[in-house]
């Protein structure tokens, strides 16, 4: 009977969070800012609705009925807020390249304005820019992804 109901969550989970994911990518919010909001919400729900009476919800707790080490809990607890002005720019990796492109005198004029850069070759090039502040993910796809979002 356990078996069958984790079944029956699963399918509800994946049901609930397909559309809520398609809001979220429309909108530039990558995983790794999902998963972060899925832990926070997780340690919330753990410290306030899973207390035992009369005892201070400790993090040892906490990770014992999320699943999360206490680690990531103080992590997790430290982040800031979505709604913070620089939070979604740290989780998206186009918008890391977008801030290097702007701000890293190597990418960027005396003004600020981004310079023409070349996919690769001789210089500072976009590949080299992309390598730098988003890490492993292709050159090629972060371009389509910036020429998607205009």
């Amino acid at each position: 009977m356990k078996v069958q109901l984790e079944q029956t969550i699963s399918v509800t989970v994946t049901m609930i969070l397909r559309p809520l994911v398609r809001i979220l990518l429309r909108n530039g919010i990558p995983y790794s800012a999902f998963a972060d909001l899925a832990k926070r919400v997780y340690i919330d729900v753990a410290e306030r609705e899973f207390r035992i009476p009369g005892r201070k919800q400790s993090d040892s707790r906490v990770a014992i009925i999320t699943g999360l080490n206490r680690k990531e809990i103080r992590r997790v607890r430290s982040l800031p807020l979505l709604d913070d002005a620089g939070a979604a720019g740290r989780y998206n990796r186009a918008a890391r390249v977008i801030s290097g492109w702007v701000r890293d005198p190597r990418f960027a004029g005396s003004k600020r304005e981004p310079l023409l850069l070349s996919i690769e070759g001789e210089g500072p090039t976009f590949g080299e820019l992309v390598k730098r502040y988003s890490g492993d993910v292709p050159a090629r796809a972060i371009l389509d992804e910036l020429t998607r979002v205009g």
